[in-house]
């Protein structure tokens, strides 16, 4: 189709420079051949492509659907409306019966949950299946055109469009990179599905690169002997190169990605390193044609850490741009008691005991939560979370305790918000904030249910790599 000096065309010629590329016969003309890059993760767009299709054919570009082209990085979507809430993940307690390791400790998610219709991986955030799992569908979109200055317009020539989905693996131990044993490391996957391939990309030399990228960064210091700049650095398997023809028939690549660390100890701290991952695509087409940028993915985050503390594994790599959620289930009869408590307690604080009428119970909710307190990574560490503990149960050990109910026992004492918490029943001790003295729940709960309730918490503060003053909140369910 031939288009009007648009905004694709005034995008080519304010880049062009006056190539003055040579024709076919060897004679210079007034000739542009440029590829305009799209990233589109608008999810209605992702899931019918096609749509896209029929924009490019009516228009020449995607003005039309508020689709600005890519400048290093996924296009403009203008008109999005803000999240509300913080993202978050919940995984159920009945995953650590007894405070035991699942099976499948990881819980990856599969291509069919990435690519499901109803599936969050069809954003710029992409999907937080849990700490270890996530997933990201975007569109890459290259319409090629031939422009001329006189009379100034483009013709469309052939168009390039494919659905790529990234998969990302975290792990729960360390890596032996190029003889270096303490490095994290995860793993990633890319599936690029090609729709479309006309024109100049359905060259049997044309070609797709696609790299994988991390900009990284250790906040405060690195340990001594780290290099700084190897906070998130792409391993072994960072490039893979293939003919267009070939991605069609072959539509997966592997990846990785790590961080350098030393050997987890407490002098050398929890060693967190941070990084911003994403795919850059890097299009090869024989002739004159130029590319304007390489389209980037969106990006996703990644931290890694050495926390010694972690008894389970003290090194990994987790998403850690969603609040955890750990919940429990009411009618879950190992666990009832707890739940129901916890349940009660936040809906109406000033009902609970020990009594106080403007009490304060979080971990509801992602931006409401609460934070752990792991008092295995220190002796002051292990004093508060022990002074949570003897706060709670003194109280109920006083006259304002009401009576255990006389079946249904043996009891414990369970306390809300949890001893392993930095909100604990000792919070306005440590922290000094007077206002927060009785800011906690106590109540008479069956001493089995209890205990399996801290049990399960325990491990998968461990499993899902909850560190130090890390949020996570504790959701109800029926």
């Amino acid at each position: 189709m031939s288009v009007a000096l648009s905004a694709v065309a005034t995008v080519l010629f304010a880049s062009a420079a006056s190539a003055e590329p040579v024709d076919n016969a060897g004679q210079k003309d007034q000739l542009t051949y440029k590829v305009v890059p799209y990233v589109i993760t608008d999810p209605h767009l992702v899931k019918n492509p096609q749509l896209i299709l029929d924009e490019l054919a009516k228009r020449g570009d995607l003005s039309g659907l508020g689709i600005s082209p890519a400048d290093g990085g996924p296009s403009k979507i203008h008109g999005r409306a803000a999240v509300a809430e913080p993202r978050s993940y919940v995984v159920d307690s009945s995953r650590f019966p007894r405070g035991s390791l699942p099976s499948d400790r990881y819980d990856y998610a599969e291509f069919s949950e990435c690519t499901a219709s109803g599936s969050e991986a069809y954003n710029d955030e992409g999907w937080i299946k849990n700490r270890y799992s996530y997933c990201q569908n975007h569109v890459i979109v290259m319409p090629a055109y031939v422009c001329g200055l006189f009379p100034p317009s483009c013709r469309q020539v052939g168009t390039y469009m494919s659905v790529n989905t990234m998969i990302g693996y975290g792990k729960q131990e360390g890596w032996d990179f190029q003889g270096l044993p303490e490095w994290r490391f995860a793993d990633f996957y890319l599936d690029v599905n090609v729709l479309q391939a006309t024109g100049p990309f359905a060259d049997p030399r044309a070609t797709m690169e696609a790299e994988i990228e991390c900009d990284g960064d250790y906040p405060g210091q690195p340990p001594s002997g780290v290099d700084p700049d190897n906070a998130c650095v792409p391993g072994g398997r960072d490039v893979t190169e293939r003919p267009i023809s070939e991605w069609r028939v072959n539509r997966g690549a592997d990846f990785d990605i790590g961080s350098e660390g030393v050997a987890p100890a407490a002098d050398k701290g929890e060693q967190i390193a941070v990084g911003e991952f994403y795919f850059d695509y890097d299009f090869d087409l024989p002739g004159a044609w130029v590319q304007l940028f390489d389209p980037e993915s969106p990006a996703g985050g990644m931290r890694f850490d050495s926390a010694w503390y972690n008894q389970q594994s003290t090194k990994g790599s987790v998403f850690d741009r969603a609040t955890p959620g750990f919940s429990f289930t009411k009618s879950d009869p190992d666990v009832a008691g707890a739940a129901v408590h916890i349940e009660e307690a936040r809906a109406n604080p000033a009902a609970t005991v020990p009594t106080k009428p403007d009490k304060v119970l979080h971990g509801a909710t992602p931006s409401d939560p609460l934070h752990r307190l792991p008092r295995a990574k220190s002796e002051g560490h292990r004093v508060r979370a022990d002074h949570n503990r003897d706060v709670s149960t003194n109280f109920c050990d006083t006259v304002a305790m009401p009576p255990k109910p006389p079946t249904g026992g043996p009891y414990d004492c369970d306390e809300y918000a949890l001893a392993s918490t930095y909100e604990g029943a000792a919070q306005f001790y440590h922290d000094e904030q007077p206002q927060n003295e009785l800011n906690y729940s106590v109540r008479w709960v069956n001493s089995e249910q209890n205990q399996e309730a801290g049990r399960r918490i325990g491990r998968w503060y461990e499993n899902d790599r909850i560190l130090d003053r890390e949020a996570f909140f504790i959701p109800i369910r029926p």
